[in-house]
């Protein structure tokens, strides 16, 4: 089981049924789909050679920790999330990427939860937006959604990859209640995350900022 290639399948079925629900409440999560995967892929979110190369995620990254182009976060964790998003399979991974890939799912889900339970009906619609997983990949997100909140967790585990875990968590929440922006504020504290650094991820992403 490749959490990276897990990783890409899930973080899409999750901002799909996202959007989802985002259009059939009304909301503004719809309208900004376009923006956000795009922004997420480099700006082009039919482009997974640019995607791969550390576009998008890989140069928001950048921007955001003061990174040089070359670092980790553009070639690494960065480009891979962005080339797993694409949908293009990525060939070779290192244990310590695929733990990493590991994380993120379970931060993205648990911020899913951040408003309240994952109910049924949105555990079958974020799996029905995946697309093809293995039974022991249906296994793992099904027993994720259906674990307790665990925000202390999530921040434990995130040393080293502090922007990813809050970008991640963000494409799956749409910040349209308080439980939601407590959350967000809490994980970005909780990961020494600057207010105008976070600010920066939600404004890239094209949703209400936390602090301005």
């Amino acid at each position: 089981m490749s959490m990276m290639s897990m990783l890409g399948k899930v973080a899409m079925g999750m901002v799909m049924a996202k959007v989802t629900k985002g259009m059939m409440g009304g909301g503004s999560s719809g309208g900004g789909i376009a923006d956000m995967l795009g922004g997420l892929l480099g700006g082009n979110k039919n482009n997974t050679a640019s995607a791969s190369q550390g576009g998008g995620i890989g140069d928001l990254l950048s921007g955001l920790t003061g990174s040089k182009q070359g670092s980790t976060n553009d070639n690494g964790l960065g480009g891979l999330l962005s080339a797993a998003l694409s949908g293009q399979e990525v060939a070779t991974t290192t244990p310590t990427q695929e733990e990493q890939a590991k994380i993120l799912l379970k931060a993205m889900i648990n911020a899913a939860k951040s408003d309240g339970q994952i109910d049924q009906d949105e555990q079958a619609k974020i799996v029905k937006h995946i697309g093809e997983i293995t039974p022991e990949e249906l296994a793992f997100v099904k027993h994720e959604m259906s674990a307790p909140l665990d925000l202390e967790g999530v921040i434990e585990n995130a040393t080293g990859i502090e922007a990813e875990v809050y970008l991640s968590s963000l494409m799956t929440i749409n910040l349209d209640s308080k439980e939601e922006a407590l959350y967000l504020d809490k994980l970005a504290k909780g990961l020494n995350i600057s207010k105008e650094d976070a600010d920066a991820f939600h404004e890239k992403l094209g949703v209400p900022k936390l602090y301005s």
